[in-house]
């Protein structure tokens, strides 16, 4: 499609053309990645399970969640790598997807403005490129530095890919990495969580095309966030100050390296990190979730509700210097309900199936959300009902619910 653009005139998508194609990408895309899996026999039993067992890898890849029924399954390196490339794909990919199928003109700029797309450049293919070429940037500095404090190249490789691409599936236990590692790995999490309009403003600052780099007020927010959590996360988990903060940074860039001891962080760790992964990172990032930006736009109404009640009218809302327009503050309110919502009905279905109702609760937020750290192992022996369930929610959690 992005080649015939140069051959055919390009036509201008409305609303509903535009949410169907981006559904569609992200239920055809990986019924196409199924085909290695199926062609390996990565999964066995009939070809209806080898089907939705590969169904359930490729949609956790592609959304960038992690869930994986692969757990303590031998499996090639080049299917290893394979997957390493569709999550990055799959995260770096939704920027100029939406890019290129919700934002192409004027007409679709408030629904843009919802979603926390901002315009890179006028022609989307441009803005596309430009994407591509700093995630790439990234993605080969930090395996170089990886490489530097002493992992192999595949491994470094490996692990940048699903850290950028906030999937958190790597082949090592971090965790036990040396401390200088850990840190990078820790950085990388929380520049994934950030706006993508940083990473142009900090590359442009370096191409010396700009003076300095400003940090949005929504950054600024997120950081605030990481410390109020992990404050709070930290005695109420019982861990040690900075494991306490790589988990709340882990869950709130929807990373998800499955390195939370669930067992030991009692009922009210498990509550803390659902809200922290249900807030998530910056809008326009490759992380899931709610999102800082309509966070603090649900902040601002919840603080002006006695004016609403007693004067009838919505007051106007800035960040950044720039008014939100009261259509997308419902747009606001309605995504950030319907994750709530969906959270909540997916978590009782879950508890039929022999999770505790929080347990099923962390389950369906780390799936809607895109972080994928479960509180129980998956295997391939999960019934279909919550395997198609948590399909459903890692891809809707991708496509951000609305367009769906």
């Amino acid at each position: 499609g992005f080649l015939l653009t140069f051959l055919f005139e390009a036509k201008i998508l409305n609303i509903k053309q535009s949410c169907m194609l981006l559904v569609l990408y992200f239920i055809i895309v990986p019924l196409i990645h199924c085909t290695p899996y199926l062609y390996l026999g990565i999964f066995h039993g009939n070809i209806f399970e080898q089907f939705l067992n590969s169904w359930f890898e490729t949609s956790s890849a592609v959304s960038t969640t992690g869930l994986t029924l692969l757990n303590n399954v031998d499996v090639p390196k080049s299917m290893i790598l394979a997957r390493g490339i569709n999550e990055w794909i799959g995260g770096v990919g939704i920027i100029f997807i939406l890019l290129s199928f919700l934002y192409p003109s004027e007409s679709l700029s408030h629904y843009g403005k919802a979603l926390g797309i901002e315009r890179i450049s006028e022609d989307y293919k441009v803005s596309f490129m430009v994407v591509l070429l700093i995630y790439l940037i990234y993605t080969l500095i930090f395996s170089a530095i990886l490489v530097l404090l002493g992992l192999d190249g595949f491994t470094a490789f490996h692990t940048v890919l699903t850290i950028f691409s906030t999937t958190g599936l790597t082949t090592i236990n971090v965790l036990e990495l040396p401390l200088s590692a850990i840190i990078v790995v820790t950085l990388m999490m929380i520049l994934s969580a950030f706006s993508f309009s940083f990473h142009l403003e900090l590359f442009l600052f370096l191409l010396r095309k700009k003076t300095k780099v400003v940090l949005s007020k929504e950054i600024k927010l997120y950081l605030a966030s990481l410390i109020i959590s992990t404050l709070v996360f930290w005695p109420a988990a019982k861990l040690d100050l900075f494991r306490a903060f790589f988990h709340v940074v882990d869950f709130s860039a929807s990373v998800g390296l499955n390195l939370v001891p669930f067992d030991e962080i009692g009922e009210l760790g498990k509550i803390i990190l659902v809200v922290v992964m249900l807030v998530g990172p910056c809008s326009f990032s490759v992380g899931g979730g709610i999102r800082i930006f309509r966070i603090y736009i649900i902040g601002k109404i919840l603080l002006s509700l006695p004016q609403i009640f007693l004067r009838g009218e919505i007051p106007d809302i800035e960040i950044d210097g720039k008014r939100v327009e009261k259509s997308e503050v419902l747009v606001h309110l309605l995504v950030a309900s319907l994750f709530i919502l969906a959270s909540f009905f997916a978590a009782v279905i879950l508890c039929c199936y022999g999770y505790s109702f929080v347990d099923a609760l962390v389950e369906s937020v780390s799936a809607v959300t895109t972080t994928g750290d479960s509180p129980k192992i998956l295997t391939p022996s999960l019934p279909f009902v919550p395997k198609l369930l948590l399909i459903a929610l890692m891809l809707v959690g991708r496509i951000e619910i609305l367009p769906a």
